[in-house]
């Protein structure tokens, strides 16, 4: 494993330190279990990330990256959600019997999705209660899985490109914000809003799909944006954060469920209308809601 993960390092840092990396890595390692490897070789994976891209922790990139993670991860979270319920709405639903239905929905490329869905949904949930050692490297994990299933599942999922760039562009941000900036465990914090908003953007759909309410769902998928925009909106007021930071971390947190989003929406021109007028409106509204925290906490 840990041949594979150096050359993610620039070729002189690989020179200059491999042998260092290599043999720190074997001697924390020995005699320790494949999920304990594979944690400590996400970790690796990460900080040769890091160093290629440079976001050290004083980097304004660092910064942006540290807003980003907490919603990034409840982005993905709230994408896996939706997609596993997609999948149960659909299997409740059909009258075949159970055992037929999980033997055909838990083989090949469909079955790699699920999993990765739950992997990605459980490991999001564990990092944002504050238990990232975990959590983070199932998550990543997770989205990669999704990526590549989808690739291989091709039309018969939906999307064979939008899907995967999303999920491996959010796989990328988690990696490469530095463990000083990840946010910690609290519920008044970023990690607390973020899983609110993972909260507000599942149980909807959960409700609807169980039939609870009777009306149907009319949202073309951009509940889950107008969620993830209004926390990162709580959080650009309250904190007074500027706007070009704050606009480029919910850029960042936004692609998961936008991918999602565009697989809803793509063959219903009015729910592409609406997605076309969400995006501008978040983007508009992050930085005014800066300004208007920055007012507020001057004036106090």
């Amino acid at each position: 494993m840990i041949e594979h993960v150096l050359r993610l390092y620039p070729a002189a840092y690989r020179r200059a330190h491999g042998g260092e990396i290599a043999a720190t890595f074997r001697e924390m390692t020995a005699g320790e279990p494949w999920g304990s490897r594979l944690r400590e070789g996400a970790g690796l994976a990460a900080h040769a990330l890091r160093v290629r891209l440079g976001p050290g922790p004083a980097a304004p990139a660092a910064r942006v990256l540290g807003l980003a993670y907490p919603f990034v991860l409840a982005a993905a979270a709230a994408a896996c959600g939706l997609h596993l319920l997609r999948w149960y709405a659909g299997f409740a639903a059909s009258p075949a019997p159970a055992g037929v239905q999980l033997r055909a929905d838990l083989s090949g490329a469909w079955g790699a999705l699920l999993v990765a869905a739950l992997l990605v949904f459980t490991g999001a949930a564990t990092a944002l209660a504050g238990r990232g050692r975990v959590g983070l490297p199932c998550t990543v994990a997770g989205l990669l899985a999704f990526a590549a299933a989808a690739v291989v599942s091709g039309p018969a999922f939906g999307d064979p490109v939008v899907t995967p760039a999303a999920t491996v562009l959010a796989a990328g941000v988690l990696l490469a914000c530095p463990p000083d900036r990840r946010p910690g465990r609290g519920t008044a914090g970023p990690a607390g809003v973020a899983g609110a908003a993972i909260a507000l953007v599942v149980a909807p759909r959960a409700v609807l799909d169980a039939r609870l309410l009777p009306w149907p769902s009319t949202d073309y998928g951009c509940w889950p944006l107008l969620v993830l925009g209004a926390a990162g909106l709580l959080l650009t007021w309250r904190h007074g954060l500027r706007g070009g930071p704050a606009l480029a971390a919910t850029a960042l947190a936004c692609p998961p469920l936008l991918a999602d989003a565009l697989l809803t929406a793509r063959t219903d021109p009015t729910a592409l209308a609406v997605l076309a007028a969400v995006l501008p409106a978040i983007a508009v509204s992050v930085p005014l809601a800066g300004r208007l925290g920055r007012s507020r906490r001057t004036s106090r």
